[in-house]
C-alpha cells in the first residue's frame, strides 16, 4: 500500500532530490519550496533514509485535516492510531512549525497535540508515554498552513547529514547533504579529480569519495523507524546487507 510522505531538504536541491527519490522507488514525487512530497511503500521511505545524499529527513503523513481552533488540531491528533506503531513505553517528542497560520502560539499547539497522543494512549492502552526533548524514541511533527494541518511521524531521527562519520562537530560546518547538492550541481562524476584546498573539515572530498565508491550514506547510523512496531527487520537487513555488498573497496 502507498504511504505519502515528505522529504525536507537545503533550499535549492528540491527538484535534485525528487530525481534522486525515483531511483529508490518514489512515486509522484513532486518538488515544493523546501522538499519533496512524495508516495511510496515501506521500501521505498527506508532505501530513502539508508541512501539519500540529499534529504535532511524522510517524514511519514498519518494525518491531515482543515482547523479553525486549537481544539480542530486536537481532535485531528488524537484520532491518529498513534498505539499501531508504537507504545507507551516509547518516549515522544513534538515539533510544529507554521507558515501563515492564524493561531498565535505555536507553544500551546504543541502542548495539544501531545495531549492529544497522550489521551489516545490512555484510552487505548490505560497508560501514557512520556516526553523526552533529548532523544525521544518518536518524533511527531505537526505542519501548519492557513487552514490545513498535517502530522507526520519522523522516520529518520537524527537529520540524514548527520552520516556517522564525524564523532564531534566543528565550527561552522558545512552540512553533508548540501555539500552532495553542490557537487551534483557542478556536474562532478566520480572518474574526475577533486581539489578542494579549502577543506576545512574535508566535508566535500569525503561526499565525493563516498560518490565514488557507492557507500550509501546511512550505513553508519539508526534510523528512528527502527523503533515503530511495523519495522520490517528482514526486509531491512537486506537492504543493507545488499548496499553493503555493492560498496567498493
Amino acid at each position: 500500500m502507498a504511504e505519502t510522505f515528505f522529504s525536507p531538504c537545503p533550499r535549492g536541491l528540491e527538484a535534485l532530490l525528487a530525481e534522486e527519490l525515483v531511483t529508490f522507488g518514489a512515486r509522484a514525487a513532486r518538488a515544493v519550496h523546501g522538499g519533496v512530497s512524495w508516495e511510496g511503500d515501506w521500501d521505498a521511505c527506508r532505501r530513502a533514509n539508508l541512501e539519500s545524499r540529499l534529504a535532511t529527513r524522510v517524514l511519514w503523513r498519518v494525518g491531515q485535516g482543515r482547523y479553525r481552533a486549537e481544539v480542530d488540531i486536537y481532535k485531528l491528533a488524537y484520532s491518529v492510531t498513534w498505539a499501531k506503531w508504537f507504545t507507551a513505553d516509547d518516549t515522544i517528542r513534538i515539533y510544529v512549525t507554521a507558515q501563515k497560520s492564524p493561531l498565535k502560539s505555536l507553544e500551546f499547539i504543541t502542548l495539544r497535540v501531545k495531549d492529544a497522543v497522550c489521551d489516545h494512549f490512555r484510552t487505548v492502552a490505560g497508560r501514557r508515554p512520556n516526553v523526552d526533548t533529548a532523544d525521544p524514541a518518536v518524533r511527531i511533527h505537526l505542519f501548519l498552513t492557513v487552514d490545513t494541518a498535517t502530522l507526520y511521524v519522523d522516520t529518520t531521527g537524527e537529520p540524514l547529514y548527520k552520516r556517522g562519520y564525524k564523532p564531534a562537530a566543528v565550527e561552522a560546518p558545512l552540512k553533508e547533504n548540501l555539500a552532495a547538492g553542490i557537487l551534483r550541481l557542478t556536474g562532478w562524476q566520480p572518474d574526475e579529480a577533486l581539489v578542494d584546498p579549502m577543506c576545512g573539515s574535508g566535508t566535500f572530498l569525503i561526499e565525493a569519495a563516498q560518490m565514488a565508491l557507492d557507500i550509501a550514506p546511512g550505513l553508519g547510523r539508526g534510523f528512528a523507524f527502527e523503533r515503530l512496531r511495523i519495522h520490517d527487520r528482514g526486509a531491512w537487513a537486506a537492504l543493507r546487507r545488499a548496499a553493503e555488498q555493492r560498496r567498493k573497496p
